[in-house]
C-alpha cells in the first residue's frame, strides 16, 4: 500500500468532514470528489481491519452525506456508516505515553505548518480535525453512557468531556461550537433532573440557547437541539412558572417539528403538544388544547406499539384528555385517557428496555395511570380501582431509585391514595415527598401541604406544625427573584389560606409564637422581597462597600427586569443576587442579612399599642395580639373561614351595586344596599373586632382616649373594613371608630420597617390631579380639590391635567415628600399588580403597582390618595397587599391614606380637606396622620351613618 497517497487521502477526507461540521458546507461531502477520493482510499486499503483509523473517515463521510439528503436519499449512506463504524469498533484509548507523542507530533507538525508559506494546509485541517473529533467524540459517549446510567461517576464524566468540547471548539466554528454546547446542555439537563438544583438547568438553558443560535437552519443536531431546549423551558416553567419560558417552549417545538424530516417525528410532536396543554392550562386558550390533542394522536400514530417512544408519547395523549375531560366534562375523554394509560404500561412493560432513561417512560405511566384510577374512585366509589392504583404505587415505589425525582411524585401519589383509603402510612408517605431533595419546590408544597392537613385533621396539631412549616418554607423557592410579578402571583394564588391554616395548626399546639412566626413568613411574601432595609444596607455600606454598591446594582437589576427582558436575563441577576447574599452572610455579624426578624424580635412592636392579627382558617379562628402583655390569642369563635368569605361576597356584591356606573337601581334598592353594608358591619364588630377589644379592656369609657390599635386582617378579611366595624346607627359606643385610631399594615415586619425610619426633614409637597383621565368617567370634584390642597399646603407643586403624566408625577416624587393624587384609581383583581393610578397618560404609560414598588423613595413621609379602590387586593393573593397603598408604602412613603372602594366624588373632597385640618396645615405632621384620618372618618359617619359606603372605604397605613 502507498502509505503517503493512504495518509494524505486520510487527511483529505478528514478535512472534508471537518469542513462540513463547522461551515456545513455541503460541496465537502457532496462533491463527486469526494466520492472518488473514499473509493480510491478504499483501494489502497487491502485489509480494513488493519486500519481502523481509515474506516471511520470512510463511515463518518457517509454520515454527513446521509444527513443533508434526508431519510429517504440517504438511506444507503446511513447504512453504510452504520456498517462501516461496527466494523471498525469503538476507537481505543491511547495510554499517556502514546498522547504525549501525539500531542508532540501534532505540535510539531503545527510548527512546521506555520513556518513554511509553501506547505500545504491539509496536514493543519487534519490535526484539527483529528482533535476536534476525539473531543466530541468522547463527548458524546459520556453522555449517552449517563443517560443510560445513573452513576454519578458517568455523569461527572460526562460533564467534563462536553466541558471539554465546548472549550476544546474555536468559536469562529459556530455549527461545530453549537454541537458540543448541545452535548453539555444535554449533561447539564442530566444532572438538574437527577439532583434538582436549579443552576443546573439555567446553565443548560444558555447552552441549548447558544447551540441553537449557532445551528443555523441546516445543521444535522438543530432538530436534537430545539427538542432539548423545548423540554428544558418546559421543566423551567413547571419549576417557577415563568410564563416566557413556556411561550418559549411552544416557539422552540413548532422549530423542531419544522427542522426535522421524518426521523423522530413523533417525539418533536409530543414536546410540541406537552408544550401547548401547558399553555392552554396557563392561559385558558382552548384552540391550544384541541391542537394539543390533535398533536399527541398524531405523535402516537407515528410511533406505533414496540417503537422505544410508544409509552412516553401515549402519556402525552392522556395528559391532554386529562386537561379537556376537565374542560368539558366529557367522559369520552376519561375513559380515552384511561385506555392511553394502560397501552402506556402495556408498552412499558413490553419494550424489555432497562436503564435510567426508561425510568420515566415505564414508571411515569404506572403513576398517571394510578391517578387516573384514583380520580374515579373519588368520583364513582370504585373501590377495584383505588386497590389497582395501590398496587401499582407500591410496585413503582420499590423500583424507582430513592433519590430520582419521580420518586417523590410517586410517595406523594401514594400518600394520597393511602389517606384515601384512611391508612397511618399516608403521613409517611407525604413526609418523604414533602422533603425529598430532588423534588420540585410546587411538589414539596403540595405533599407537604396535604401531610399537614392529614394530621391536623387527625389531631396531630404538632405533626401539622412541621408539616406546614415545610409548605411555608418552599414559597421562597416557589417565587423566586427572578419571577415577573404576573407570574408570581400567579403562583402563590394556588397556595390561598397556607400561612393561616399554619398559624392556626400553632395555636392547637398551645405555640403562639410559632403561629406570629407562620404568620410572617408565610404572608407578605412579594413584600418582603421589595422592602429596601436601607438600615441593614447601610451596615454593611460601611463594613464591605463595593459588596453593598453590587446588591444595589443587582437589585436595580432585577427592578427593571421584573417589568422587561427575558427570563434568561432575569434567572441570571436573581442567580448572582443569591450567590452575593451567600457570601454577605458568611461575614461576621451578618448571619441574618435580610433574612425575616425571628418572632421576638417583633414583639416590642406591640409597645406602642396593640397589634392584632385576624387569623382565618378552616381549622379555627383567632385573634394574635401584641401588646405590653405579650402575645396572647383571642378566640374568635362566631368567626368560620366560610362565614368569612361568605360575608365578603355578599359585601363585595352590594358595593358594586351601589357603585354602578348606569345608577340603574332605584332609591329602595340602594337603601337596601347600604343597610346590608351597614348590617356586615356590624358582624365585623360581633365576631371579631369587638370581642378583641373586650379583651384588651378598649371599652371606650367615658373620658378616656381612643386607643390606637394596627390590624392585620388575614385572608378573604383583607377587603372588608375592620377600622370600620360596629353598630353606628344605634349611637357611640360599639364601633371601632368610637374606641380606636385604627391603622393596618400588612405583616409586623413592615410596621417595624416602618418605624425604623425617624420623620424627615421639612416637608415638601405634591399634588397631582386628573380630572379627565382618557377613557374614564370625569371627576369635576378632583379639580376642586386640587385647588382646596394647594390653599392649605402653599408652595406644592401641582401636576394637573394632561401635566399629570407618568414620567411627571415619578420624577416630581423624587423631590418631594408628601403625595396628594386625586384622580381615578382602578384595582385589578386578577393581576393586582396591574392596578393603577389613573394619569393623563395612563392608556400608554400607566402608574401601576408593580412600577411604584420598583421605586426608590428613602424620604418620603405621607401619600394621600384619594381615589377609588386602592386599598383592594385579590382575593387570591389577599396575603400579599398588592395594591396601591402597599406599593407606596413599599416605595418608601412611611403614611399612606388610601380607600378600600369606590368613593364618591364630594364627599372624597370633604374628607381630604378635613384630614389636612387634622395633620396641621399649613404646616401638617405626617405622624398625624391616623388621627386625622379616624377624625374626618368619624364626622362623616356622624353626618351620614345610614349611607356607610359614604366614609367607611379611608384608611391609614403605615406606624
Amino acid at each position: 500500500m502507498a502509505v503517503g497517497a493512504r495518509d494524505e487521502l486520510v487527511r483529505a477526507l478528514a478535512a472534508r468532514v471537518q469542513l462540513f461540521r463547522m461551515s456545513m458546507d455541503r460541496d465537502a461531502v457532496l462533491a463527486p470528489r469526494a466520492m472518488g477520493q473514499v473509493r480510491e482510499l478504499m483501494r489502497l486499503v487491502a485489509d480494513p481491519a488493519a486500519d481502523p483509523e481509515a474506516v471511520r473517515v470512510i463511515a463518518d463521510l457517509h454520515r454527513c452525506r446521509s444527513v443533508l439528503l434526508g431519510e429517504e436519499h440517504g438511506r444507503q449512506d446511513a447504512a453504510v456508516a452504520a456498517a462501516l463504524a461496527r466494523y471498525a469498533g469503538p476507537e481505543e484509548e491511547m495510554s499517556e505515553a502514546e498522547k504525549e507523542t501525539q500531542d508532540a507530533e501534532e505540535e510539531t507538525q503545527d510548527a512546521e505548518v506555520e513556518t513554511s508559506e509553501a506547505e500545504d494546509e491539509a496536514p493543519e485541517t487534519a490535526v484539527t480535525a483529528r482533535r476536534l473529533g476525539s473531543l466530541h467524540a468522547e463527548a458524546a459517549d459520556r453522555v449517552a453512557a449517563a443517560q443510560r446510567d445513573r452513576d454519578p461517576l458517568l455523569l461527572e464524566q460526562a460533564l467534563r468531556a462536553a466541558r471539554a468540547a465546548v472549550d476544546g471548539t474555536p468559536v469562529h466554528a459556530p455549527p461545530l461550537r453549537a454541537s458540543a454546547l448541545f452535548l453539555w446542555g444535554s449533561a447539564l439537563r442530566t444532572r438538574y433532573e437527577r439532583e434538582g438544583d436549579p443552576r443546573d438547568l439555567g446553565e443548560a438553558i444558555s447552552a441549548l440557547r447558544l447551540a441553537e443560535a449557532g445551528a443555523g437552519s441546516g445543521h444535522p443536531d438543530l432538530p436534537a437541539i430545539l427538542s432539548g431546549l423545548c423540554g428544558a423551558l418546559r421543566e423551567r416553567y413547571e419549576r417557577t412558572g415563568a410564563l416566557d419560558d413556556l411561550l418559549g417552549a411552544v416557539r422552540v417545538a413548532r422549530a423542531a417539528v419544522a427542522a426535522g424530516g421524518g426521523t423522530d417525528r413523533g417525539g418533536r410532536l409530543h414536546n410540541l403538544g406537552l408544550a401547548l396543554r401547558q399553555r392552554h392550562e396557563r392561559t385558558g386558550d382552548r384552540s391550544d388544547l384541541m391542537e394539543a390533542v390533535d398533536v399527541h394522536r398524531e405523535a402516537v400514530r407515528l410511533t406505533p406499539p414496540g417503537h422505544r417512544d410508544h409509552s412516553l408519547l401515549q402519556q402525552g395523549l392522556a395528559n391532554a384528555l386529562r386537561a379537556r375531560h376537565e374542560l368539558g366534562g366529557d367522559q369520552a375523554d376519561f375513559q380515552a385517557r384511561v385506555d392511553a394509560l394502560e397501552a402506556a404500561v402495556d408498552a412499558a412493560r413490553d419494550s424489555g428496555a432497562t436503564g435510567a432513561d426508561t425510568v420515566v417512560p415505564r414508571f411515569g405511566a404506572v403513576l398517571n395511570l394510578a391517578a387516573a384510577l384514583t380520580e374515579r374512585y373519588e368520583t364513582t366509589g370504585r373501590y377495584d380501582d383505588v386497590v389497582r392504583a395501590e398496587r401499582l404505587l407500591r410496585a413503582a415505589d420499590g423500583a424507582v431509585p430513592p433519590r430520582h425525582p419521580l420518586h417523590a411524585a410517586i410517595r406523594y401519589q401514594l400518600g394520597r391514595v393511602l389517606g384515601a383509603l384512611g391508612r397511618d402510612e399516608a403521613a409517611a408517605c407525604l413526609r418523604s415527598a414533602a422533603f425529598h431533595p430532588a423534588a420540585a419546590p410546587r411538589l414539596r408544597l403540595r405533599a407537604a401541604y396535604a401531610w399537614g392537613r392529614g394530621a391536623m385533621e387527625a389531631g396531630r396539631p404538632q405533626e401539622a406544625v412541621t408539616a406546614y412549616t415545610r409548605a411555608i418554607g418552599q414559597l421562597p423557592a416557589l417565587v423566586p427573584r427572578h419571577l415577573a410579578a404576573t407570574d408570581a402571583e400567579r403562583a402563590l394564588s394556588e397556595t390561598p389560606g397556607l400561612a393561616g391554616d399554619a398559624a392556626a395548626c400553632a395555636l392547637a399546639a398551645g405555640d403562639p409564637m410559632g403561629a406570629l412566626g407562620l404568620l410572617e413568613l408565610g404572608r407578605g411574601v412579594l413584600l418582603g422581597q421589595g422592602m429596601r432595609n436601607h438600615d441593614e444596607l447601610a451596615g454593611l455600606r460601611a463594613h464591605a462597600p463595593e459588596t453593598a454598591e453590587r446588591l444595589v446594582r443587582l437589585r436595580t437589576r432585577l427592578d427593571v427586569a421584573d417589568g422587561a427582558g427575558t427570563s434568561d436575563e432575569r434567572y441570571a441577576t436573581a442567580a448572582e443576587w443569591d450567590r452575593l447574599l451567600v457570601d454577605v452572610r458568611a461575614m461576621e455579624g451578618f448571619e441574618d442579612f435580610l433574612l425575616p426578624p425571628r418572632p421576638a424580635e417583633l414583639l416590642p412592636h406591640g409597645a406602642h399599642g396593640p397589634v392584632v392579627l385576624v387569623n382565618v382558617s378552616r381549622y379555627r379562628c383567632d385573634a394574635l395580639v401584641l401588646d405590653t402583655a405579650g402575645p396572647r390569642v383571642v378566640p374568635l369563635p362566631r368567626l368560620t373561614l366560610a362565614e368569612a368569605v361568605a360575608r365578603t361576597t355578599a359585601f363585595l356584591g352590594a358595593l358594586d351595586r351601589l357603585q354602578d356606573a348606569d345608577g340603574g337601581s332605584g332609591l329602595m334598592a340602594r337603601i337596601s344596599d347600604e343597610n346590608a353594608i351597614d348590617g356586615h358591619l356590624r358582624w365585623l364588630w360581633d365576631a371579631i373586632t369587638g370581642p378583641v377589644l373586650d379583651a384588651l379592656g378598649i371599652t371606650g369609657a367615658p373620658g378616656t382616649a381612643p386607643r390606637r390599635v394596627w390590624w392585620i386582617p388575614t385572608g378573604p378579611l383583607a377587603v372588608l373594613p375592620l377600622h370600620a366595624a360596629g353598630h353606628h346607627r344605634e349611637g357611640a359606643g360599639r364601633t371601632v371608630l368610637d374606641r380606636t385610631v385604627s391603622s393596618y399594615t400588612p405583616t409586623v415586619r413592615a410596621l417595624a420597617r416602618a418605624r425604623r425610619r425617624a420623620a424627615g426633614p421639612a416637608p415638601s409637597f405634591l399634588v397631582a390631579a386628573v380630572p379627565e383621565a382618557p377613557g374614564a368617567r370625569p371627576l369635576p370634584g378632583a379639580a376642586e380639590e386640587a385647588a382646596a390642597l394647594a390653599r392649605m399646603l402653599p408652595g406644592a407643586l401641582r401636576l394637573t391635567g394632561e401635566a399629570a403624566t407618568r414620567d411627571a408625577v415619578v420624577a416630581a416624587l423624587v423631590d418631594h415628600t408628601w403625595l396628594h393624587f386625586c384622580g381615578h384609581g382602578t384595582a385589578e383583581p386578577a393581576t393586582p399588580s396591574g392596578s393603577r393610578l389613573l394619569v393623563h397618560d395612563h392608556l400608554d404609560h400607566p402608574l401601576t403597582v408593580a412600577g411604584i414598588s420598583r421605586l426608590d423613595l428613602p424620604g418620603a413621609e405621607l401619600a394621600y390618595l384619594s381615589a377609588c379602590t386602592t386599598a383592594r387586593t385579590g382575593l387570591g393573593v389577599a396575603d400579599e397587599a398588592l395594591h396601591l397603598v402597599g406599593a407606596l408604602q413599599l416605595a418608601g412613603f412611611r403614611h399612606v391614606v388610601g380607600t378600600l372602594w369606590a368613593i364618591d366624588d364630594t364627599v372624597a373632597l370633604r374628607i381630604a380637606e378635613r384630614v389636612y385640618e387634622g395633620l396641621g396645615a399649613p404646616r401638617p405632621v405626617a405622624d398625624r396622620a391616623a388621627y386625622a384620618v379616624r377624625g374626618a372618618v368619624r364626622e362623616m359617619r356622624d353626618r351620614y351613618p345610614a349611607t356607610p359606603s359614604l366614609w367607611a372605604a379611608h384608611l391609614h397605613a403605615g406606624p
